[in-house]
Protein backbone atom coordinates (compact mmCIF):
# COMPACT_ATOMS: atom_id res chain seq x y z
CA UNK A 1 0.00 0.00 0.00
CA UNK A 2 1.23 3.30 -0.67
CA UNK A 3 1.12 6.02 2.02
CA UNK A 4 -0.04 9.84 0.80
CA UNK A 5 0.79 12.93 2.49
CA UNK A 6 -1.37 15.72 2.42
CA UNK A 7 -0.61 18.62 2.46
CA UNK A 8 -1.96 21.16 5.48
CA UNK A 9 -3.96 24.24 3.63
CA UNK A 10 -1.28 26.38 5.19
CA UNK A 11 1.29 24.51 3.62
CA UNK A 12 -0.65 24.35 0.16
CA UNK A 13 -1.08 28.32 0.55
CA UNK A 14 2.93 28.98 0.95
CA UNK A 15 3.50 26.69 -2.35
CA UNK A 16 0.81 29.15 -4.56
CA UNK A 17 2.39 31.92 -2.80
CA UNK A 18 6.22 31.16 -3.35
CA UNK A 19 5.68 29.69 -7.10
CA UNK A 20 2.62 31.50 -8.96
CA UNK A 21 3.40 29.63 -11.71
CA UNK A 22 3.14 26.40 -10.39
CA UNK A 23 5.83 23.51 -10.60
CA UNK A 24 7.01 22.33 -13.27
CA UNK A 25 7.90 19.65 -11.86
CA UNK A 26 5.33 17.68 -10.91
CA UNK A 27 4.22 17.50 -15.29
CA UNK A 28 1.65 20.27 -15.41
CA UNK A 29 1.99 23.49 -14.41
CA UNK A 30 -0.82 24.69 -12.08
CA UNK A 31 -1.75 27.66 -14.45
CA UNK A 32 -1.95 25.08 -16.72
CA UNK A 33 -4.49 22.96 -14.95
CA UNK A 34 -6.10 26.29 -14.24
CA UNK A 35 -6.97 26.60 -18.16
CA UNK A 36 -8.16 23.46 -18.54
CA UNK A 37 -10.45 23.96 -15.79
CA UNK A 38 -11.89 27.35 -16.58
CA UNK A 39 -12.38 26.06 -20.12
CA UNK A 40 -14.05 23.18 -19.42
CA UNK A 41 -15.98 24.92 -16.98
CA UNK A 42 -17.09 27.19 -20.06
CA UNK A 43 -18.27 24.85 -22.19
CA UNK A 44 -19.95 22.38 -20.02
CA UNK A 45 -21.25 23.72 -16.75
CA UNK A 46 -19.62 22.89 -13.89
CA UNK A 47 -17.00 20.67 -15.61
CA UNK A 48 -14.78 22.78 -14.23
CA UNK A 49 -15.18 22.29 -10.62
CA UNK A 50 -15.66 18.17 -11.21
CA UNK A 51 -12.48 18.27 -12.43
CA UNK A 52 -11.28 19.83 -8.83
CA UNK A 53 -13.71 16.88 -7.65
CA UNK A 54 -15.97 20.00 -6.26
CA UNK A 55 -18.74 17.59 -6.81
CA UNK A 56 -21.66 20.08 -5.18
CA UNK A 57 -20.46 22.95 -6.96
CA UNK A 58 -20.52 21.01 -9.98
CA UNK A 59 -23.74 19.68 -9.64
CA UNK A 60 -25.52 23.14 -8.58
CA UNK A 61 -23.23 24.92 -11.33
CA UNK A 62 -24.91 22.39 -13.78
CA UNK A 63 -28.24 22.54 -12.90
CA UNK A 64 -28.83 26.15 -12.46
CA UNK A 65 -27.07 26.90 -15.99
CA UNK A 66 -29.01 24.26 -17.52
CA UNK A 67 -32.50 25.25 -15.90
CA UNK A 68 -32.25 28.33 -16.85
CA UNK A 69 -31.28 28.17 -20.29
CA UNK A 70 -34.00 25.67 -20.55
CA UNK A 71 -36.89 28.02 -19.38
CA UNK A 72 -35.44 30.61 -21.20
CA UNK A 73 -35.35 28.40 -24.56
CA UNK A 74 -38.30 27.04 -24.34
CA UNK A 75 -40.01 30.77 -23.62
CA UNK A 76 -38.79 31.20 -27.01
CA UNK A 77 -35.92 34.26 -25.70
CA UNK A 78 -34.18 35.29 -27.97
CA UNK A 79 -30.85 33.81 -28.43
CA UNK A 80 -28.05 36.35 -30.14
CA UNK A 81 -25.89 35.21 -33.03
CA UNK A 82 -22.51 37.43 -34.17
CA UNK A 83 -24.28 39.18 -36.21
CA UNK A 84 -25.62 41.62 -34.21
CA UNK A 85 -26.76 45.31 -35.25
CA UNK A 86 -25.56 47.06 -32.07
CA UNK A 87 -23.47 46.76 -29.18
CA UNK A 88 -26.48 45.48 -27.14
CA UNK A 89 -26.76 42.53 -29.38
CA UNK A 90 -23.22 41.96 -28.88
CA UNK A 91 -23.68 42.07 -25.26
CA UNK A 92 -26.80 39.69 -25.32
CA UNK A 93 -24.27 37.40 -27.75
CA UNK A 94 -21.20 37.61 -24.99
CA UNK A 95 -23.94 36.38 -22.51
CA UNK A 96 -25.69 34.16 -24.29
CA UNK A 97 -21.88 32.37 -25.56
CA UNK A 98 -21.74 32.04 -21.88
CA UNK A 99 -23.72 28.99 -21.10
CA UNK A 100 -21.21 27.11 -23.23
CA UNK A 101 -22.95 24.17 -25.01
CA UNK A 102 -26.15 24.91 -23.59
CA UNK A 103 -26.06 27.69 -26.58
CA UNK A 104 -25.88 25.20 -28.85
CA UNK A 105 -28.97 23.32 -27.20
CA UNK A 106 -31.04 26.87 -27.24
CA UNK A 107 -30.10 27.33 -30.64
CA UNK A 108 -31.88 24.03 -31.86
CA UNK A 109 -34.85 24.63 -29.72
CA UNK A 110 -35.15 28.43 -31.90
CA UNK A 111 -36.16 26.92 -35.40
CA UNK A 112 -38.93 29.30 -35.76
CA UNK A 113 -37.19 32.12 -34.11
CA UNK A 114 -37.83 34.50 -30.66
CA UNK A 115 -40.66 35.55 -30.19
CA UNK A 116 -40.26 38.52 -27.72
CA UNK A 117 -43.63 40.54 -28.59
CA UNK A 118 -45.14 38.29 -25.50
CA UNK A 119 -43.57 38.82 -21.53
CA UNK A 120 -42.95 34.86 -21.87
CA UNK A 121 -40.17 35.42 -25.13
CA UNK A 122 -38.98 38.57 -23.19
CA UNK A 123 -38.29 36.73 -19.73
CA UNK A 124 -36.98 33.85 -21.70
CA UNK A 125 -34.29 36.44 -23.50
CA UNK A 126 -33.42 37.48 -19.70
CA UNK A 127 -33.18 33.75 -18.47
CA UNK A 128 -30.74 32.81 -21.10
CA UNK A 129 -28.28 36.16 -20.61
CA UNK A 130 -28.44 34.74 -16.75
CA UNK A 131 -27.75 31.79 -17.49
CA UNK A 132 -24.50 32.79 -19.39
CA UNK A 133 -23.46 35.11 -16.88
CA UNK A 134 -23.95 32.39 -13.53
CA UNK A 135 -21.58 29.91 -15.92
CA UNK A 136 -18.85 32.69 -16.71
CA UNK A 137 -18.61 33.53 -13.14
CA UNK A 138 -18.54 29.52 -12.03
CA UNK A 139 -16.10 29.03 -14.72
CA UNK A 140 -14.13 31.58 -13.31
CA UNK A 141 -14.04 30.56 -10.00
CA UNK A 142 -13.07 27.34 -11.26
CA UNK A 143 -10.17 28.85 -12.81
CA UNK A 144 -9.23 31.01 -9.87
CA UNK A 145 -9.55 27.50 -7.29
CA UNK A 146 -7.85 25.47 -9.55
CA UNK A 147 -4.44 28.37 -9.37
CA UNK A 148 -4.95 28.15 -5.50
CA UNK A 149 -6.50 31.04 -5.11
CA UNK A 150 -10.09 30.78 -3.63
CA UNK A 151 -11.69 27.68 -2.48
Amino acid sequence: MNEQTQLAPEDNASISTSDPQGSEEEGMSRESWAWICGIAGWLLPGLGHALQFMWGRAVVVFLAVGLLAGAGASMKGNVFTRDGSDAFDTLGYAADLGTGTFYVMARNMEPDGSDVSHADGDYGTRLLATAGVLNLLAALHAFEAARGRKA
